[in-house]
């Protein structure tokens, strides 16, 4: 080593670092004292050498060798093995001379490399480096807690150096364009694993990588997926049709019953057609109301359309095979608006049937000779016939609502001479009915008797019935008669 002051040479004992020159000692001094003094050494000339660790490895046996530089730079390595030590001697070049800076540019240099080094030691992120050969060499803090927290050491044992792998086959750049990919990392005591997404970017021939945690991303897409697979369960159940289109107005999601109601073959509605397409397609299929021209249809459509993004989109298709759907358009976040398609054939047909057997009822009711009247539990006149309206002079403009029995036995009253009919009549009602059937007689002005009957009626209704005395029909339940008796 004495012979070789003036140079730049390192003298090693396997990984550690015997001797050194001045002017070499210069360059160690920005090493790593987490790392050996090989690693140290080698990274100090791999940007320059990036292959020297396995050009090393052979020097014992050759005993000595001459390494030339990447990409032809200036300079080269004079490496000798000699009875277990090697001597590695860094040789300038004749035409690059070793240049001086000024203090004022090194303090600057120094500084620059200190914030950058501190940059990437105090980054959340985990950071790290691979060398030509994909080893690491260097890592910064949170890279090798995360390392002794997945590999931890004995509190006696000596941090290992470089710091066990965290990831597994991490993708290394072909070019300059960076390489993202996600891993997995099972942390001991830990429930959830954690997932990073790591970028490895290249840079010479080396390969800096970095790491974010990005467990919260790919959670909450587990989330959102398994909730879509429930509401695509969910909506695979239901048996209205249930058509969404997204802003651009392409269907993105529909459920097998939109497929049952509709007609419409299943690839069709997968390959996402335009809401135009998708009506058209109805109309084609007679799923449609049919207007008289195609320019009012389309115009319609519009309509449907602007409605359906308002939310106020509600109608009541009549198909032309007979066909009843009830269509309500809803909007969705972020533009979409959904389609309900429901079949209520059967609801109109049995709303028709009931219909018709109230209408028959009432036309029944009116066609009888008899007066007869319902009170609500509450006393609100619910029902009355023709021969009701005549007898007693209501007017037959259907708001027999306004009415309750206190105006009818007013008018009752009114009408006919007193009776204790209308006496009883009162107190059954304010009673809330009678247990039995009833009847007894009242004479109007025109001395035309009449026998009035009650009988109570399901969920606390009253009927109360007129019937002229030269008239009266037998009832099949027995009534109780009032008579009356001269005091």
């Amino acid at each position: 080593m004495h012979e070789a002051e003036g140079s730049i040479t390192f003298l090693f004992e396997n990984d550690v670092l015997l001797d050194v020159t001045p002017r070499a000692r210069t360059l160690m001094e920005q090493s790593d004292s987490h790392r050996s003094d090989w690693e140290n050494f080698l990274t100090l000339l791999s940007a320059r050498f990036p292959h020297l660790r396995s050009q090393c490895q052979d020097l014992a046996s050759v005993g000595k060798k001459t390494i030339s530089p990447q990409d032809g730079q200036p300079g080269w390595i004079e490496a000798e093995f000699w009875n277990g030590l090697a001597r590695i001697t860094l040789v300038q070049d004749k035409d690059h001379p070793d240049e001086m800076l000024d203090p004022l540019t090194a303090t600057a240099m120094e500084h620059e490399l200190e914030t950058l080094r501190s940059i990437g030691e105090d980054s959340p992120q985990l950071i790290w480096k691979h060398d030509a050969e994909g080893v690491l060499i260097w890592a910064n803090r949170a890279f090798i807690e995360l390392s002794e927290a997945i590999n931890p050491v004995g509190p006696d044992d000596i941090l290992p150096w470089p710091p066990k792998s965290i990831f597994t086959d991490t993708a290394t750049p072909a070019g300059s364009a960076p390489v993202i990919d996600m891993h997995r990392i099972e942390i001991p005591g830990e429930e959830k694993p954690i997932w990073f997404e790591v970028t490895g970017v290249k840079r010479g021939t080396d390969t800096i990588y970095f790491a974010v945690d990005a467990s919260a991303v790919v959670f909450s897409q587990e989330a959102q997926k398994s909730f879509v697979q429930t509401l695509t369960k969910t909506f695979a159940q239901l048996s209205v049709g249930l058509a969404i289109f997204d802003a651009d107005r392409r269907l993105v999601l529909f459920n097998p019953a939109l497929v049952d109601l509709t007609g419409l073959p299943a690839h069709f509605l997968i390959a996402r057609p335009a809401l135009f397409s998708f009506l058209d397609r109805l109309r084609d299929q007679n799923m449609i109301p049919e207007p008289k021209d195609y320019t009012s249809w389309r115009g319609q459509m519009v309509a449907l359309e602007s409605a359906a993004a308002e939310g106020n989109y509600h109608e009541t298709w009549l198909l032309p095979n007979g066909q009843t759907f009830r269509v309500t358009g809803k909007p969705h976040p972020n533009g979409a608006i959904a389609f309900l398609m429901e079949d209520i054939s059967d609801e109109i047909s049995l709303t028709r049937k009931f219909r018709s057997q109230i209408d028959t009822s009432a036309a029944v009711i009116d066609n009888l000779t008899a007066a007869v009247s319902v009170f609500s539990s509450s006393g609100s006149l619910i029902m009355a016939n023709s021969a009701y309206r005549e007898l007693w002079g209501t007017e037959p403009d259907g708001s027999l609502a306004s009415r309750d029995f206190s105006d009818e036995l007013s008018s009752w009253e009114t009408a006919s001479a007193p009776s204790p009919v209308w006496v009883k009549l009162n107190e059954t009602l304010k009673r809330g009915g009678s247990d039995r059937p009833w009847q007894g007689s009242v004479w109007l002005d025109s001395h035309v008797e009449l026998t009035c009957q009650y009988a109570p009626l399901p969920e606390g209704n009253h009927q109360i019935i007129f019937i002229p005395s030269e008239r009266v029909i037998e009832a099949e339940a027995p009534f109780e008669s009032i008579e009356f008796r001269a005091s």
